[in-house]
């Protein structure tokens, strides 16, 4: 006899979400990386058109058409990092709601699981206690036969 689990097509439908899930959220994640990336390298970008600013007022006479220039691109850049920080917040929005989806599919996907190693525990105690009835039959008509 062998144990066969009635809902072993819900519990595979089950674990292709978790798969889905997992898939989504770490997409998400990999968004989420290269954007942060993007905005790190604006930062260091910016940082090194200060000193290059600084360098130059102390280096240069007639710097003033240069640090204009300099200054401008640095508001232009703050403008970008300022829009890179907020499509930031979109994305960790959008990868806390994957981690929520992959979550609820992992704790049904375990429900079913659970259920599928409840249902066959109680299969194999059935069919034990089964089992057990038939040899104790077994030994009883042995015994009477010998009695006789």
């Amino acid at each position: 006899m062998k144990f066969k689990f009635s809902l072993e097509k819900v519990l595979n439908h089950r674990n292709l979400q978790v798969d889905l899930a997992k898939r989504y959220f770490i997409q998400a994640q990999n968004n989420l990386s290269a954007a942060e990336q993007i905005r790190d390298n604006m930062i260091l970008e910016k940082e090194k058109n200060i000193a290059h600013r600084s360098e130059i007022v102390r280096t240069q006479n007639h710097w003033q058409d240069q640090v204009q220039q300099i200054n401008l691109y640095l508001s232009g850049q703050d403008l970008r990092i300022a829009r890179q920080n907020e499509s930031l917040k979109k994305l960790e929005k959008e990868v806390e709601s994957y981690r929520e989806i992959l979550l609820k599919a992992q704790t049904e996907a375990k429900m079913m699981e659970r259920l599928k190693e409840k249902k066959k525990e109680e299969f194999l105690k059935a069919f034990y206690d089964n089992e057990s009835k038939e040899l104790d039959e077994i030994a009883t008509l042995r015994y009477a036969r010998i009695e006789k």
